[in-house]
This record gives structure tokens, C-alpha cells and sequence, in this order.
């Protein structure tokens, strides 16, 4: 521990910081030092003084589990060395899951409470039902706590017009009172499982409001005060089986630089590494007038655009992003055509990270097979000393292994002569940013929610792609499956219930072709039985930044709210499981997502993200998509984009 550091206040210190690198300033204003501190924390930060290097681990939360234990319950001891008789509320060497007061919620059960709804959880602000349904912890010190994860609410009475129309609207109109003192970001129904014994996932028996805040808007106890008011609200629909969660986040689109993806391993030389360079949905894009902010999205959908605005034939092929991925003024509208001789807005295919990403892997993978050359050689030079015996039948079988050898010695030679060339042609021709630039913004109006009263976020930027970077070798709207899940993995994802599996096929060039949209019937009403038996949406989406991925569709709509009180509806999207890590991350905005069918159900343009985790994906419905782009496009032709194009 720094003596010497400069104080900071408790508010500017993370819970993850470790208690080794504060200063006495700062542990005294955490109270864990000083005459307000409890005596328990003071012998502990005795202890971490004498031998530091032990307690590298040790951090302000884990204290503050602590402290808080202390404070409110001084008659009990920190560590139980027996199960209390009445069933298990403590962890050994954690905080206990009984709220800090009756009606609050604990430090521990804050954080852990949604563990596995995403890779960094939201944080746990408050809920209605913490006497009915106690977060109960596992009882030994290594047990691991069960993972929720989260599915549509798939309620018998609440569907999406008596939610959108009524209930949402009396809700939204009470927590718009200012003495409420609750800054709404989003508002959705939900229902969470938890697995069984046998790893099976138990849907909860009730439904849970899920109700975010803008971070620092809104403090705990005004999210219970109003609990009440809500539950009546759903009660007077007949919705009893409800309950309400709160936690903090602020919807934010999902344009940005990527995480670095990982490095894989020994695949086909080329076709997962060159997914980013080709013309297949999930593109990355890359506005060239925001190289210097790092902002990155993904193509959506191709079209054609048939005729333009004079109706004279047009074979112009063009795609759709989000306008916050290709301009900074997203409040300002933009159309090529009322700007006659002005410089065109170009966009680039990767931004200068993701093409260094392409590079990156391209190394790696023959950095990997020239390993594999040096065992191979290896293996074969002590086959070739072995063949001396003087048995034919073990000669054949030496000699029979010896040519296996020298096959795929053969195979990895030509893998590396590939990935050479295909390195030089990155380096020497790709690298030039300049020389991936694939097109201009042609048309990218301001981002609204009120365009009607259905209050759909619009947030599109249409492209006109440059023919000849797209003549030879275009695959339209096609989703490019291989590489990082196996044709079963995905095959599974799509019909999580096998007594009724959806109609996906694994395509054989593994290109899955999209074609048409579900409409607003088909989205309040969806036909596909998940693992539970219960009718939802299994969805996919190919995005520059967290690849191919997979989740659930929320039958409900999500309401969302700026801190301007600007609010829209969204379809949400939650996370598969954990496991199987987030829908979407910075970098995937404008990609299409879509169900078993090939049908696009709703472009995504945002998501609610804790640190670089993302527990909720905002997209806005495939069909008002399309209807905008039809609005401005009237001859758009997206069907046959995916066929050979027509340049």
C-alpha cells in the first residue's frame, strides 16, 4: 500500500481496485481505516500490510462485504463453520445474501444476482420480490453460483399490443412524475431461467418487469417506493404473476472499435481468416470521415436499387448500416442527390484495427503450420531410421504410416504457400486504406423515434457500393457460417427443441441466404418452440465484432428512454448463455438479424453494455426497416441480391 499516494474520494475508487495499491487517506475514507471503521477491517488491513504480496487478490468489494456484514449484523461472525439449520443465507469468506436492510438489497447479492445473463452482468439495483424469493448462495466456499440466463416473457395474458398500448404507457406516464425522482433508460418483460441439477434450464414461474435506470439518476429506494404502484398497475390487467428488477444502464449504439477477436486455430488457410474482405453480410465498415474516432459498423442487408428517382433503370447495388456508423451529425439528414457536385462521404471496408486484426491472424495461423512442419519432419526422419525390420507385415504398416506423414507434410506446405500469398496481397495491396474504400453514403436521414406512432428508432445510412470491388466475386445477403461454430452447434441454436425443430438447413457452401422479413403479426407472435416448449425467436447475427452469434428475441417490445426523455421501442435480444458469450459488442451495429427461416427480423443499432459486456441488444424491426428503405427507394430489390448481381 502507497503511504504517499494522493487521496481520492470513495466515489472515484472501483470496487475492483486492490486494497494493497490504496493509500491510509484513501482506506480511512472507505472507512476502513480510521475511528469510523470497524475493528475486523482495521486487523485485516494490519494484516495485508505486514505481507502485501499475499493479498494482491484482496479488493474494495470484497471489503466492503465485509464491513457492510458488520455493521449491520455486529452479533455474528464473519466465517460459519456449521450450515444453519434453517437453510443456507452465508457463504464462507463472502458477504451474506440477507439484504442490508429488509427491504434493500445485499452488497453481495448485488453483484452476482444476474450472474451468467452476460460475460460482465448488470449490477443489481433493487427488486420487489426479495422476501418472496430470497437469493439464497451456495453453501460451500468454491460452489459456483448459478448462471441465469434470459427468455422471452412468453406470458398468457400480457402480448405485445396490451403491453405496448396500455399497460407500457400507464407505467411510462407514472414513473414520469418528477417526485418519483427515476430516470428510465428501458423497460421490458422478461422471465429468467436457472439450471437443475442436471444442467437443464428451469424457467421461473413468474415474470420479471426489467427495468433500467440511467446510471446516478436514480437512487434505490425511490426504485422500491414506486414497486407497489407498478404491481398494481399489471394487477389491474390481471397480471399477478409479476415481479419488478431494477438495475443501471444507458442504451448506446454499437458502433466503435471491436475487441480484438481470438486468433484461430488450424483451420482452411484462408476462408475464416478472409471473412472480413468479403462481400457477405457482417462486412466491416468504416466511414472514412470518422478514421481518427475508431466508430465501426456492419453491413445489414444488400438491395439493388432498380430505378432511380427519375425512373430511369438503375442497377446500382447498395447496402444498409446505421447512420451512426457512417456520420457524427447523426441529427442532421443526408441525401447525395441534393448535394450535386459536393464531395462524396466514402466508407472503407475495415477500419485500420480490424484490417490489422486480418494480418494479425494471417501470421498466426502460419506461424502455427510451420510448427507443424518442424514435427512433421521430426516424425518423418525417425519413421525412415524404424524401417529396418525384417517382419514384411510391420514393414507395410511403417511404410503405410511413413506416406500418411509425408501427406500431411505435403498439406501444410501448400497451406503456408496460400497464406503467404495471401499475406503479401494484404500487405500490398489491402493495406492502403485508400484502396478499401467500397463505396459513399448515398442516403442517411437523422436518427428519430417519431417518425410515427409506433415510435421505432430510425437509424439508417444506405451505401452505393463501388462495382467494381463487388462485381467478380459478390455472395448477396448471405451469412457466412463456418468457422466458429460446428454445422451441429448451429444446427442446435436454431432448434433448441427437438420434438418440433425449426425448418433450418446447413447450407452446403455454408452461405445461409436471407430472404424476406417477419412481419409485426409474426413478431408479436412467435411460432418456434424454444428448449422449454414455449413459443419464441432463436436469432442470429453476423457482425464485424463479436462474429456469429446467437439469442433470444423478446416477443415484448423494450421501451427506451434518453436522459432527454426522448423515448422509442425497441426489439430486444438477450444473450443465448453465457457460455456461449454476448449478442452483439461495439462494432456490430447495423447487422441483420435474423431467425432459423433466413428472415430478417430487426437490424441492430445498440445494446445496454457493462464494462466490455453487453446484456441487451437493441435492433429496429425488419419490417419497418425495409418499408423506409421502400419509402426512398421505391424499386428497391433485396431478393435478388442474393443471386448473381446484375452490374
Amino acid at each position: 500500500m502507497d503511504n504517499h499516494q494522493q487521496g481520492r474520494k470513495p466515489s472515484q475508487i472501483l470496487d475492483a481496485e486492490k486494497i494493497i495499491h490504496l493509500s491510509d487517506v484513501e482506506l480511512e475514507a472507505l472507512k476502513f481505516l480510521g475511528p469510523d471503521a470497524i475493528q475486523e477491517a482495521i486487523n485485516l488491513i494490519e494484516v495485508v500490510k505486514i505481507d502485501p504480496e499475499q493479498f494482491k487478490w484482496l479488493t474494495v468489494f470484497q471489503l466492503q462485504c465485509l464491513d457492510a456484514h458488520k455493521r449491520f449484523h455486529p452479533g455474528t461472525s464473519t466465517l460459519t463453520t456449521s450450515p444453519p439449520s434453517n437453510g443456507v443465507t452465508i457463504a464462507s469468506n463472502t458477504c451474506e445474501t440477507t439484504a442490508v436492510e429488509p427491504d434493500l438489497v445485499s452488497p453481495f447479492e448485488r453483484v452476482h444476482f444476474y450472474t451468467g445473463v452476460s460475460e460482465d452482468h448488470p449490477i443489481l439495483l433493487h427488486r420487489s420480490d426479495l422476501l418472496q424469493h430470497p437469493f439464497v448462495i451456495p453453501r460451500e466456499r468454491f460452489s459456483v453460483i448459478p448462471e441465469k440466463a434470459a427468455h422471452s416473457a412468453n406470458h398468457p395474458i400480457l402480448k405485445n399490443n396490451l403491453w405496448k398500448e396500455t399497460v407500457a404507457p400507464e407505467i411510462i406516464e407514472l414513473l414520469k412524475d418528477p417526485s418519483r425522482g427515476i430516470c428510465v433508460s428501458t423497460m421490458l418483460p422478461v422471465r429468467f431461467s436457472t439450471p437443475d441439477e442436471d444442467g437443464r434450464a428451469v424457467l421461473d414461474d413468474y415474470i420479471v418487469l426489467w427495468i433500467s435506470v440511467h446510471p446516478n439518476t436514480t437512487k434505490e429506494t425511490s426504485c422500491r417506493d414506486v414497486n407497489a404502484d407498478i404491481l398494481s398497475i399489471l394487477a389491474n390487467h390481471d397480471i399477478q404473476d409479476a415481479v419488478i428488477h431494477w438495475i443501471e444502464g444507458t442504451v448506446e449504439p454499437l458502433g466503435g472499435p471491436p475487441p480484438l477477436m481470438r486468433v484461430v486455430g488450424d483451420t482452411d488457410p484462408t476462408h475464416y481468416i478472409r471473412r472480413a474482405l468479403t462481400a457477405v453480410l457482417g462486412v466491416p465498415l468504416a466511414a472514412d470521415a470518422l478514421v481518427d474516432s475508431g466508430v465501426q459498423g456492419s453491413v445489414g442487408l444488400y438491395f439493388h436499387e432498380g430505378r432511380d428517382r427519375r425512373g430511369n433503370k438503375s442497377e446500382r447495388l447498395m447496402c444498409i448500416t446505421n447512420k451512426h456508423v457512417i456520420s457524427s451529425n447523426t441529427g442532421k439528414d443526408y441525401d447525395s442527390s441534393n448535394r450535386p457536385g459536393a464531395p462524396q462521404k466514402f466508407i472503407r471496408n475495415c477500419g485500420s484495427s480490424r484490417f490489422q486484426q486480418v494480418i494479425n491472424e494471417a501470421r498466426a495461423l502460419i506461424a502455427t503450420k510451420l510448427g507443424d512442419v518442424t514435427l512433421f519432419s521430426k516424425q518423418l526422419s525417425k519413421m525412415s531410421a524404424k524401417l529396418t525390420s525384417e517382419d514384411d507385415e510391420e514393414m507395410a504398416a511403417d511404410e503405410e504410416d511413413k506416406e500418411r506423414k509425408q501427406q500431411d507434410l505435403k498439406r501444410v506446405e501448400r497451406d503456408i504457400v496460400k497464406l503467404s500469398h495471401f499475406l503479401l496481397l494484404l500487405t500490398s495491396t489491402w493495406s492502403d486504406a485508400y484502396q478499401r474504400i467500397i463505396g459513399y453514403v448515398d442516403w442517411a436521414p437523422k436518427i428519430v423515434s417519431d417518425l410515427d406512432n409506433r415510435r421505432y428508432t430510425g437509424d439508417l445510412g444506405v451505401i452505393a457500393l463501388d462495382e467494381t470491388k463487388f462485381k467478380e466475386n459478390f455472395q448477396g445477403n448471405a451469412v457466412y457460417l463456418a468457422g466458429k461454430y460446428t454445422r451441429e452447434d448451429i444446427t442446435s441454436f436454431f432448434s433448441p427443441n427437438v420434438t418440433s425443430p425449426s425448418s433450418f438447413e446447413y447450407p452446403d457452401d455454408h452461405l445461409f441466404r436471407l430472404s424476406g422479413y417477419v412481419d409485426e403479426a409474426g413478431l408479436a407472435n412467435p411460432y418456434i418452440l424454444d428448449e422449454n416448449g414455449k413459443a419464441g425467436f432463436i436469432v442470429a447475427k453476423a457482425g464485424q465484432s463479436t462474429d456469429l452469434t446467437f439469442g433470444r428475441v423478446s416477443e415484448l417490445e423494450a421501451f427506451t428512454c434518453d436522459k432527454s426523455r426522448r423515448y422509442s421501442w425497441e426489439i430486444a435480444v438477450f444473450n443465448f448463455t453465457k457460455k456461449h458469450g454476448d449478442f452483439s459488442g461495439k462494432g456490430d451495429s447495423g447487422a441483420a438479424i435474423f431467425n432459423a427461416e433466413g428472415k430478417l427480423v430487426a437490424q441492430l443499432h445498440s445494446g445496454m453494455p457493462r464494462g466490455i459486456s453487453n446484456h441487451v441488444t437493441f435492433g429496429t424491426p425488419g419490417h419497418y426497416v425495409v418499408n423506409l428503405i421502400k419509402e426512398h427507394y421505391p424499386h428497391a430489390d433485396f431478393d435478388s441480391a442474393d443471386l448473381i448481381p446484375k452490374f
